[in-house]
């Protein structure tokens, strides 16, 4: 780099606002779940000290310096004290970059082409190197942190449902965990939806399971649990098949799966992978569903259509009897069946005939699982 280029990118860079730039990415990543715990001013702080490390690096086009990647290292490890798992960390990283190259790019305007050019390739070298020693930082606090009871013992289980963990290791995560290594067990995962008590769904599952892993950021509570042993907790959980603590993971993927599915359709019970073929299937065709929702309910809206989804809900959970169902929804049956012939007038579909069932089961399920019960969102129906 020649005299005249290094001392326009030092200038380029003096002008940088870095304080206005920590600003908007720390309130960034504050939308991340796993941040919002975190003092923003705090954070601010923190970018702002990183951020200028890395900026002297960059004035100068030479890679970090192992005091100034000492100083990254020690970012990662205080995330990892903080509770913010890897993958929020390392997005947190991604959105802060981008909000500094826009800065960037916008003060080199005035600078010649070569400038600008090497510039932005020597920005993205330095968050390489910065991004490399902070999720170091953050691995080695994470192995640290095995050293201590509890925390051990949750790492332990996460690496051991999530198939990280080595063959080596096995042992002892049996022991720290207490678990027969001679059983088998189903792996179990209760989704906890935005806004809603991760302790209270653990305080529900504590009972019946042998090991169990919360994480609050990551919005779940998983584990294992010896076979008939899970009983009836009122939260959506889903299992996976029993099998040998070696292929833990196995039965982890498939109760992740049938946990995300129960949660989706606020089945208050437990749901076993490959359960509801039909319930999957909705979750995967979205298009298909929003199709079926208009032709059954496109011709009405607001009160109408919330009291015509419930009715018909009510009709088919009833299979088909009319009493029952007007039972269920408090109105006279003579009322419910003024309400099924209206629908059948207007959409050609009868609630009588096994294929348009079919159809209107569809369309219930997909408004269940992308707004919730009666319209409300990320509610959880009843019909299972």
């Amino acid at each position: 780099m020649d005299r005249d280029h290094r001392a326009a990118r030092a200038e380029l860079l003096a002008g940088l606002r870095l304080d206005r730039v920590a600003a908007a990415a720390a309130a960034t990543a504050g939308e991340l779940p796993a941040y919002r715990g975190l003092d923003e001013e705090e954070t601010v702080g923190e970018l702002l000290a990183v951020m200028g490390t890395a900026l002297a690096a960059l004035a100068e086009g030479r890679a970090p310096s192992d005091r100034e990647r000492a100083e990254f290292t020690d970012f990662g490890a205080r995330r990892a004290d903080q509770g913010v798992p890897l993958e929020p960390l390392l997005e947190a990283f991604r959105l802060t970059s981008r909000h500094a190259f826009d800065a960037l790019y916008a003060a080199a305007g005035p600078y010649e082409s070569a400038v600008a050019l090497a510039l932005t390739r020597d920005f993205w070298l330095c968050c390489d190197h910065v991004s490399a020693a902070v999720v170091d930082g953050h691995r080695r606090r994470g192995t640290e942190r095995l050293r201590d009871g509890e925390e051990r013992r949750a790492l332990l289980l996460g690496r051991l449902l999530s198939g990280e963990l080595p063959p080596d290791g096995l042992p002892t995560a049996v022991r720290l965990l207490g678990l027969d290594p001679g059983k088998e067990y189903l792996a179990f995962h209760a989704a906890v939806a935005p806004g809603h008590d991760a302790a209270a769904v653990e305080a529900t599952l504590r009972e019946h399971v042998a090991a169990r892993l919360v994480e609050p950021a990551a919005g779940r509570v998983a584990g294992l649990v010896e076979s008939g042993r899970i009983g009836s907790p009122a939260v959506p959980v889903g299992l996976g098949r029993a099998l040998p603590l070696s292929r833990a993971h196995e039965s982890y993927r498939q109760a992740r799966r049938a946990g995300e599915l129960a949660a989706a359709f606020g089945l208050r019970r437990p749901v076993t992978d490959g359960e509801l073929p039909l319930h999957a299937a909705v979750l995967a065709l979205p298009a298909t569903g929003e199709e079926l929702v208009d032709r059954c309910f496109g011709h009405t809206s607001g009160n109408r259509r919330a009291t015509l989804v419930r009715s018909l809900d009510a009709y088919l959970t009833a299979e088909a009897n009319a009493e029952a169902a007007a039972t269920a929804l408090y109105v006279h049956p003579n009322t419910l069946r003024y309400r099924l012939r209206a629908f059948t007038r207007a959409t050609g579909l009868d609630p009588g005939r096994t294929e348009d069932t079919m159809l209107i089961w569809w369309a219930l399920r997909h408004l269940e699982a992308s707004t919730g019960p009666r319209g409300t969102p990320g509610g959880g129906g009843t019909t299972g």
